[in-house]
């Protein structure tokens, strides 16, 4: 499994618009088996696919970008900006599904 987690510097940005990049984590029996970074650009809805992104995790995202990437992807509310927390609440099956 695949998770991308919407990143500002060090912590969780505050919408999926504005972040900076994605920190994708690879899951293996709820561990973190490895992790990659995808800046945010144009092309970014590709380039998570790409990835084969299993979950989102974000402060917000708007109507458009929700349409597009809740087709495909589950998208979860953070919970605060940390992101190790927001990972160990993913795992425990803790965080929300952000419904529009």
């Amino acid at each position: 499994m695949k998770i991308a987690v919407s990143m500002d510097v060090d912590k969780i940005s505050d919408s999926f618009e504005d972040c900076k990049y994605f920190l994708i984590f690879r899951m293996e029996d709820n561990e973190i088996k490895g992790t990659k970074v995808i800046f945010n650009d144009e092309n970014i809805q590709k380039a998570l696919i790409k990835e084969k992104i299993n979950a989102l995790i974000c402060k917000s995202i708007n109507e458009e970008n929700y349409k597009k990437f809740s087709k495909k992807i589950d998208i979860y509310h953070a919970e605060g900006d940390s992101v190790d927390k927001n990972i160990s609440l993913f795992v425990e099956g803790k965080l929300n599904k952000i419904i529009q």
